[in-house]
């Protein structure tokens, strides 16, 4: 082999080794980018959606019931009736409250001057009876309860002690007052309870949904932390490859120099 070739081969040999250095340099730095990658992946936590809102807190609107009452037809009858007799078993639920509401309607038939007819105790019995019964008959919706027996019992009695109810009644600016003071409560009490349902329900669905798109962000986080622990896995078998492959042209270099020295010994 002449001088001229084996430069030009030793040349090649070196650019092929400097070029499998850069190799193993990219290799090494590819694992230790992969497994930073790795740790931060796994690190990831799901975090917590904020917790369901609950709605806020709305009333019966009692200048909403005035604006309502002066809508009405103008009153047929000079008497407030607050009940409207009806065949029912006795009961003592909610009996107190219905027992208020018969006294608060009796109270505004005085202030408004209406000529009140006298009943027996049998009579105003049936009555208050009667008015407790569709009271508690209202109350078995499931948006009621007795809450709503409590806040219609108090709405009502305030509403028939309102001075301002009072003058349109006695002028007879507005109609009949205790039965549509109770459908006006029971209407927007309703109408409050499903605003409040509709507004829960569309926080749990919020909070179940960022959570879902918290596990799913974790999930592809672990999905991606396996991918890079297999790359860097792979980048450290090529860099381990690529050293051995050094290690071996190494030992066939020295080999051949051996080899080289021992045949310059043996010339004459």
């Amino acid at each position: 082999m002449s001088l001229q070739t084996k430069q030009i081969e030793e040349l090649f040999l070196k650019l092929f080794k400097v070029t499998v250095l850069i190799a193993m340099g990219l290799c090494l730095l590819a694992v230790i980018g992969l497994a930073i990658n790795v740790a931060y992946q796994s690190s990831k936590r799901p975090v917590e959606p904020a917790p369901a809102q609950k709605a806020p807190q709305k009333d019966v609107s009692l200048d909403e019931l005035r604006k309502l009452l002066e809508k009405q037809a103008q009153p047929t009858a000079p008497v407030e009736s607050p009940a409207q007799p009806r065949p029912m078993a006795p009961s003592l639920r909610y009996l107190e409250e219905v027992t208020r509401l018969y006294r608060c309607s009796l109270e505004f038939g005085k202030n408004i001057g209406a000529e009140i007819e006298e009943q027996d105790n049998a009579r105003a019995a049936e009555n208050l009876e009667n008015l407790r019964a569709q009271i508690e008959n209202f109350a078995t919706d499931p948006r009621r309860g007795d809450r709503w027996v409590k806040s219609v019992t108090e709405f009502t009695c305030t509403a028939l002690a309102d001075p301002v109810i009072i003058s349109l009644r006695k002028e007879k600016k507005i109609g009949s007052v205790f039965y549509p003071i109770l459908n006006y409560h029971k209407d927007t009490w309703d109408t409050i309870q499903n605003e409040i349902a509709a507004f829960e329900q569309a926080e749990r669905d919020r909070v179940d949904t960022e959570r879902q798109a918290e596990q799913e962000r974790i999930a592809q986080a672990r999905a991606n932390a396996i991918n890079s622990a297999i790359a860097a896995g792979i980048a450290f078998g090529t860099f381990m490859l690529l050293a051995i492959y050094l290690l071996l042209a190494k030992v066939e270099t020295n080999m051949r120099e051996i080899n080289q020295s021992i045949r310059a010994a043996k010339q004459p």
